[in-house]
């Protein structure tokens, strides 16, 4: 038996096959299809505090619309959903520095539409609620100039106030005092301590606050900006188009309508998920 070691030649050889090899095993892992996500992790971050969309049970556990929809989507695609906890706006910083696989629950705006795709779950509108027994605000986006108005930082109806705000200014009215803050609840506690006249929520998180604390809200003033809700990821990125038919899937065997049911947001399910809708004017 020889002990002397393999030739230069030799070594090369074993070196472009272990080399072809390996570069076999990794493509037949990342064909296309479910095989590609079978067994993979994906991680979510869920903005608490804005039920029923997404807050902490008794438990301290992520409950909500939106927990709820992920993992049943990511089973969907035989993938695992670990959710995390994350403001609205670290939830899109993440997902562009690629920390996040997506985000629910994004309102689909012509803006973001730049920069993400959006795989539609729910629709939704806006309104307003303030403390039980306080002002009573009129059915006009007019009556809101002069006010001072809380709201999520980064939410969609941030630019929709602040342009209100220019026509109240215009038409010689007080402007609007646009106030945003990191979630849902602390623009709630602005309100309740009385640093800010009214909080906006959607219409589905207006009506569970009232139903969860009574004596505490009152809902008053306009309903506006009726708009798509979808899960987001970056512009380009195949999971979009993989979301919409997962979306689609859980609609048709009935997982979407159990999970909407449990959170009594009948009101806010579609029919059919689509990429990228028309953004609401």
């Amino acid at each position: 038996m020889s002990n002397s070691s393999p030739s230069p030649r030799c070594r090369a050889r074993v070196l472009v096959l272990t080399t072809l090899l390996a570069a076999a095993t990794l493509t037949a892992c990342s064909s296309d299809g479910a095989t590609e996500d079978a067994g993979g992790t994906l991680v979510i971050p869920q903005q608490v505090g804005v039920p029923p969309y997404s807050f902490l049970d008794e438990g301290g556990e992520l409950a909500g619309l939106l927990p709820d929809l992920s993992i049943a989507l990511g089973e969907a695609m035989g993938m695992e959903v670990e959710n995390e906890q994350a403001s609205f706006e670290n939830s899109l910083l993440g997902l562009q520095r690629g920390t996040y696989d997506w985000v629910p629950g994004a309102d689909v705006t012509a803006e973001r539409l730049e920069k993400f795709d959006f795989a539609t779950t729910l629709i939704e509108s806006y309104g307003f609620r303030v403390k039980d027994g306080g002002i009573d605000i009129g059915d006009s986006m007019d009556d809101l100039c002069g006010l001072s108005i809380a709201v999520t930082a980064g939410s969609s109806p941030v630019p929709v106030l602040r342009d209100q705000s220019e026509t109240c200014e215009e038409v010689g009215n007080d402007p609007i005092d646009v106030q945003t803050f990191a979630d849902q609840a602390t623009a709630d506690l602005a309100v309740k301590s009385g640093r800010a006249d009214a909080v906006t929520a959607t219409s589905s998180g207006l009506a569970h606050q009232v139903t969860t604390e009574p004596g505490v809200w009152k809902i008053t003033g306009p309903i506006y900006q009726g708009i798509d809700i979808g899960f987001a990821v970056m512009k380009g990125d195949d999971m979009a188009q993989k979301l919409v038919e997962a979306t689609n899937e859980i609609i048709e065997n009935g997982t979407y309508a159990e999970i909407l049911a449990k959170y009594g947001a009948e009101k806010m399910a579609i029919e059919t998920s689509v990429l990228n809708p028309e953004p609401a004017s």
